[in-house]
This record gives structure tokens, C-alpha cells and sequence, in this order.
């Protein structure tokens, strides 16, 4: 989360930790030390990964307005997004790694999707690295009617400017495509049990980007 309390906004980005050119653009303009992890915070309230609940709560300790901000937050498509966290855990969870260095199978896509949940521990459990828990987050789950301004990842650059230009100042974005729904690893993982799934736990998420599986150009 990236903080500027003399222009009065923060903006979350998505829970996995994308879009690192956003954080560079704004940087001239945050003037709240975030820590990197919850442990590392014993001088500061704030950490990364933070959700919007839990930043609210660390305004009205520190007896600041969270609402008298613009609250942004970074959304992404939810059938890129649940493909990546499950990439990310076959990569990274050791019991995953475990069993296919001995010739052991791991949770194929569809079960492990439907495991899942949209909210609470979402695709983990409760110790789990907040990436994990937060990312399968759906819109409504992780924004909780605390944000005032939901933007798409895919559109970041366009969307946001004019959002802080309005605030008084013009970060240099530059033009920066998102590709990642045109990935044929994405569309491989999903059959059609899968994309019923995504379509009943993220409809909101849906709504923003106004398009239906078909018109989604995942192969290309």
C-alpha cells in the first residue's frame, strides 16, 4: 500500500504484488514509511500488503481520516490471477515441491480452484504469506466499500492519471500494456467447470471488465 498524506490518497496494489512501475512513478509523492512485512513494523502502523480494512483501522489510530482520502485500489482479471496463484503455489509451497521431486502428484487445476475461496483464507490458510490469502480476494471481499476508485491492471496507466492529476500533481507512467489474459498457459488451465467457478465467486471483478469468457482473448 503507498501512502501520501500531503496529497491525500493511497492506493493499494493487487495483493500479489504486481505492478512495481506504479510504486517507482509515485514515489516522488509518498511521504508514509511503509514497512516491507507486518515484522518489520515496529516503528510504523503500515506494512506491505495491507488490506483496506486493515489500513482504516491503522487511520483512526493514528486519528486520521481514511475516507477524507482517495482510496484506489489495483484489479485484476480473475482468471489470470487464480491461474497465477496457482502457478505461484506449485512453485513455491515446499509440500507441492515435495511430492513432485518424488514422482507424486499435486492438485490439478479444477480442485484445487474449487478449494479455494473468494474471501477469508482464500487459496490458503491462516499463516499462510498474505499473497496467498488475499490474492484469490474477490472485489467486494477486498475492497469492503472502503475504496473510492477500483482501477483495472490492464488499463493502470491510462485510468490512474487523471485520477492524480486531479490531485495536483502528473506521475510519469508512460505507456505500460498488460498482456497477461493473452497467455495460452491461462487459457489451458480452464475447462468449463472451472470458468463457472470464477464467474460465481468474482462477479463483481467480471462487471468491471464487461466481457464474458468468449470475448476474452486468452490464446492469443
Amino acid at each position: 500500500m503507498l501512502v501520501s498524506h500531503a496529497f491525500k490518497f493511497v492506493f493499494f496494489p493487487d495483493p500479489m504484488g504486481g505492478a512495481p512501475w506504479i510504486e517507482r512513478a509515485l514515489q516522488p509523492w509518498l511521504d508514509q514509511p511503509v514497512a516491507s512485512a507486518r515484522r518489520h513494523s515496529s516503528k510504523t502502523m503500515f506494512f506491505r500488503g495491507m488490506t483496506p480494512r486493515e489500513v482504516e483501522l491503522a487511520f483512526d489510530i493514528e486519528g486520521l481520516s481514511f475516507r477524507s482520502y482517495t482510496r484506489i485500489a489495483l484489479l485484476r482479471n480473475p482468471y489470470v490471477k487464480m491461474a497465477q496463484i496457482y502457478d505461484r503455489i506449485a512453485a513455491s509451497d515446499p509440500i507441492w515441491r515435495a511430492r513432485e521431486r518424488l514422482g507424486l502428484p499435486t492438485p490439478k487445476f479444477y480442485p484445487w480452484l474449487k478449494a479455494t475461496r473468494p474471501d477469508r483464507n482464500g487459496a490458503g490458510y491462516r499463516y499462510s504469506p498474505r499473497w496467498r490469502r488475499y490474492g484469490a480476494w474477490s472485489a467486494d471481499t477486498w475492497c469492503s466499500g472502503c475504496i473510492s476508485h477500483v482501477v483495472r491492471s490492464e488499463d493502470a496507466a491510462t485510468k490512474l492519471l487523471p485520477i492524480f492529476q486531479g490531485l495536483g500533481f502528473t506521475p510519469a507512467f508512460g505507456d505500460r500494456p498488460n498482456r497477461d489474459w493473452q497467455n495460452p498457459r491461462v487459457a489451458g488451465l480452464y475447462d468449463p467447470r472451472s470458468r463457472l467457478l470464477i464467474q460465481e465467486r468474482y462477479k463483481t471483478d467480471l462487471e468491471l471488465y464487461r466481457v464474458d469468457w468468449a470475448d476474452m482473448d486468452l490464446a492469443a
